[in-house]
């Protein structure tokens, strides 16, 4: 089996992070989305990515990341994926948020610019 060198791997890298919504989970959501946050204005929100620094295993999200006020209480986020569609569609990646948070009636989640990193490694 070949090894991808770092052409080959900002390329893999790339071509998985493109065109891609970020959903916010209230559990593992595991490969098919389990826990997703609904209702109270919740959507899915797009992310553009961008390689970091000089390792290109490792993408950041290169615009704000915002998503709408909760009409609701949306819960504890514990974890995010990025699925292949704005509704419906497949994860294509998931993993747990760095710190729990509660997203209460009035509260804006999102991630500054380079905050949600994704990694081939």
């Amino acid at each position: 089996m070949a090894n991808l060198g770092p052409t080959g791997e900002t390329a893999a890298l790339n071509a998985l992070l493109a065109s891609r919504f970020v959903g916010l989970h209230t559990s593992d959501p595991g490969p098919t989305g389990a826990g997703e946050v609904t209702g109270g204005s919740y959507a899915r929100q797009s992310a553009t990515f961008t390689n970091t620094g000089s390792n290109p295993t490792v993408s950041a999200n290169s615009a704000l990341i915002q998503f709408p006020v909760a009409t609701v209480s949306w819960g504890t986020i514990t974890h995010f994926a990025l699925w292949s569609a704005v509704s419906g569609g497949s994860v294509v990646a998931y993993a747990p948020v760095t710190t729990p948070k509660t997203i209460d009636i009035d509260d804006i989640a999102r991630w500054e610019i380079g905050a949600l990193q994704v990694s081939t490694d």
